[in-house]
């Protein structure tokens, strides 16, 4: 009933959205970025939420994809469409090597050794001039067309996120709901019980680990077809505090809430850094509090308390 409900906000959510490019062109590229790290976000709330592992170097991997976009395209001159199912391979193949270290241990030292690995690929960006473009970035991307269009229209190119963005969602619907969404929450839930049942736990959290730098990945694609630029910031860890403040705003317990958390940061971060340089001191403010008082985020105490009403009025 739970997921029941969600796809049906999620449903509402998307007709909704799909009408953002009659607002104007920047509104709709405002929420093309958000859509873009909601998908990056969606991906580190899978870690999180339900597996119960907290990564403050998922940024690694949003970084590989979008560079490796760009590095074939630019590079090589590859069309964006190889180049993106690439980059989704690429990113994932990096989190299962870096998994293989990271999931032997637990906890702070996990966190720490995330964080270690993405200021590797940092220092890494930086000093491979030649081919990434070092602290200069990587520029001059063509976006492909799709189907005779050109995804240089702002329209064609906010669809194009959105409906990967839905394809996501239910994605990571069906995975949740599935056995090994199941086996991922249990280890979130008592990792001791189902180790002790016979489950090889340290196997699946690198499965749960690969598959979330897989989505990471293609959001991280997706970026870079949106921005036509890559600089070495997208690997640096503070965009993993980001994407975490992005997770735990919305919620790491359900699909959508990292999505919306990523909404609310990027919209605040946009409205409030127009008007004042501390837009980081009111982010922080709505962080503290949401973390106080709404330990489910603000989507999962918003679709709470829908719940609780409408199990009233039933």
């Amino acid at each position: 009933m739970k997921y029941t409900r969600e796809a049906c906000y999620c449903v509402v959510a998307v007709l909704l959205i799909a009408v953002v490019p009659w607002t104007g062109s920047y509104f709709t590229g405002v929420v093309s970025e958000v859509l873009i790290y909601g998908i990056f976000a969606m991906s580190l709330g899978l870690l999180i939420g339900y597996t119960g592992m907290m990564s403050f170097g998922h940024a690694a991997f949003f970084g590989i994809a979008a560079y490796t976009v760009a590095i074939l395209g630019v590079q090589f001159g590859w069309s964006g469409w190889i180049g993106l199912p690439i980059a989704v391979a690429v990113s994932g193949a990096a989190a299962a090597l870096v998994g293989l270290f990271c999931v032997r241990v637990s906890g702070i030292p996990f966190l720490m050794l995330t964080m270690a690995f993405s200021q590797l690929f940092y220092s890494i960006s930086l000093q491979w001039r030649t081919v990434t473009g070092g602290s200069d970035g990587l520029s001059g991307f063509e976006r492909p067309t799709l189907f005779g269009l050109s995804l240089d229209s702002g329209n064609s190119l906010y669809y194009l996120i959105l409906v990967s963005f839905g394809m996501v969602v239910l994605l990571l619907m069906k995975l949740v709901r599935s056995p090994l969404g199941s086996i991922f929450v249990g280890i979130r839930d008592n990792e001791s019980r189902m180790r002790a049942i016979g489950y090889p736990v340290r196997w699946f959290k690198l499965v749960s680990f690969t598959i979330a730098g897989m989505i990471a990945g293609f959001a991280g694609g997706l970026y870079a077809f949106f921005n036509t630029y890559v600089s070495s910031d997208i690997l640096h860890w503070s965009l993993s505090g980001d994407v975490i403040v992005m997770a735990v705003l919305g919620g790491v317990q359900t699909i959508l809430g990292p999505a919306i958390g990523a909404g609310i940061f990027l919209i605040l971060k946009n409205l409030v850094s127009s008007h004042t340089a501390y837009w980081m001191f009111w982010i922080g403010v709505v962080f503290i509090a949401t973390v106080m008082f709404m330990r489910e985020g603000l989507w999962g105490f918003a679709a709470r308390t829908i719940e609780r009403l409408s199990g009233k009025q039933g």
